[in-house]
């Protein structure tokens, strides 16, 4: 028998002409590539590429939709007008020279107060009287000064009543126009959070529209303190904010909306 050497099938290894054309495609790619890179500015100047960063979606958790661009709204303040504060000793003995009369609507005869805490009271809207009571702005009337007052159920409004019979809540409340914000509508401050508050706590940026005014135009925003010692505490901690950003919408938020 004659012995035969069998040779490999020509498909199991490439040809040289074949190893050839593949080096020569792959050195043509990574040539076009450099060519590509070489005529941008970035390689021009010999800065390398920075990957691009991720998307950001809107935080869920936090914000809403401003209502004006950044700091376009104006922020003030107001808080409760307390009797104590303008207690001054009288000059004569069990009587006031300068105190005037306070009445309800229905001519109901309220007490006789000094007149700059009557003009305090006026201003605020409600007011915290020494022996506890606590009043309410109720209008023009025919009695006492014209402006007559209602005393408040300290149960259901503590710290006074703002629109549509709404309790005053300290830190949470804000007055607004209500031609542009409704009333009852959270809102979040980005300006308030994190803001440290008198009793230590820390603000979360979130309030509500509970109240109006007769002061309060479009633009404006007043921020319920309380008292008068508070804003003074927090005209430190507020320093130079005299212009804030009101968003609406916002996640956070939604636990001061009022239930449905």
């Amino acid at each position: 028998m004659i012995d035969r050497v069998v040779s490999a099938p020509a498909l199991t290894r490439p040809s040289i002409s074949a190893a050839v054309t593949l080096t020569l495609l792959a050195t043509l790619a990574l040539g076009a590539a450099s060519v590509t890179a070489d005529t941008s500015k970035l390689g021009r100047e010999g800065l390398a590429v920075q990957p691009r960063a991720p998307l950001r979606g809107k935080n869920k958790v936090c914000c809403g939709y401003p209502l004006v661009k950044d700091l376009e709204w104006a922020l003030r303040f107001y808080w409760l007008a307390r009797e104590e504060d303008f207690d001054e000793p009288d000059e004569i003995e069990h009587a006031d020279p300068d105190a005037v009369d306070l009445y309800t609507r229905d001519g109901q005869y309220l007490g006789a107060y000094p007149t700059e805490y009557v003009w305090h009271l006026r201003m605020e809207g409600s007011g915290l009287l020494t022996d506890g009571r606590v009043l309410n702005y109720a209008g023009s009337c025919r009695y006492g000064t014209g402006t007559c007052y209602e005393q408040l159920d300290v149960n259901t409004h503590p710290f006074g009543r703002g629109a549509a019979r709404r309790p005053l809540v300290p830190f949470k409340s804000v007055a607004v126009d209500p031609r542009l914000v409704a009333i009852g509508e959270p809102l979040y401050i980005p300006e308030f959070d994190g803001v440290l508050l008198p009793d230590g706590s820390v603000h979360d940026g979130c309030v509500r529209a509970d109240d109006t005014g007769g002061g309060i135009k479009l633009r404006k925003l007043d921020f319920f303190v309380v008292t008068y010692g508070n804003f003074r505490f927090l005209l430190q901690e507020l320093w130079g904010v005299n212009w804030i950003t009101p968003q609406v919408e916002a996640p956070r938020c939604e636990y001061l909306r009022d239930a449905q």
